[in-house]
């Protein structure tokens, strides 16, 4: 399995792009949390863009989120997809 973690631009589609694939969804999760400017602070205090934000009560539980969900909906959408690999043998 692979996971392709897209950015779909919700007002022009065509700025959308394919953010990374990875071969661990963890991996893929990072990434999306990383692209989406969320971040655990030092004081273990949840930031997006670097300000404390309020959207969700804690880091752990919007990564649990986006495990979950395979997405995140924001101003835009972050979404992961799953695909497998197919073996050519």
């Amino acid at each position: 399995m692979v996971y392709v973690l897209f950015y779909i631009h919700t007002d022009k589609p065509e700025y959308s792009e394919i953010l990374g694939v990875f071969t661990k969804k963890e991996e893929a999760v990072n990434e999306l949390l990383e692209r989406a400017n969320y971040r655990n602070n030092d004081n273990g205090v949840l930031t997006q863009y670097m300000l404390p934000c309020n959207e969700y009560d804690s880091f752990e539980i919007l990564s649990e989120l986006v495990t979950n969900n395979m997405e995140l909906v924001d101003t835009d959408i972050y979404r992961i997809s799953e695909l497998p690999i197919i073996a050519t043998e």
